[in-house]
């Protein structure tokens, strides 16, 4: 998979929102639905398709926690592929906390 190390900066505002949830780790809108950006949380491309930014990826893992809004198997899919993205990328997954919630630990 293609990573990249460029500056990271959220692409909400750049992209609509089908494209802005394809970014995302966690899309919660609903199967079929209109696609609604305040669904979507930790973006981690800049682009659908794009590489995986390996800033974004370190922002996702500072951030999953702060997600109170995100039922819990969502954010267990979501550290679970974040912690494979990560090692895929060679970063290495310093938190316990993020291993223990992907269920890696």
């Amino acid at each position: 998979m293609p990573f990249t190390d460029v500056s990271w900066e959220s692409p909400e505002s750049a992209l609509a929102a089908a494209e802005f949830c394809a970014v995302c780790l966690i899309d919660l809108n609903k199967s079929g639905a209109d696609k609604i950006k305040a669904n979507c949380k930790l973006p981690i491309r800049s682009t659908p398709g794009g590489p995986f930014n390996r800033n974004a990826l370190r922002n996702a893992a500072a951030r999953i926690f702060q997600m109170v809004d995100v039922p819990p198997d969502e954010k267990r899919k979501a550290a679970s592929r974040l912690v494979g993205l990560m090692k895929e990328a060679k970063i290495v997954v310093g938190s316990d906390a993020l291993l223990r919630l992907a269920g890696k630990r």
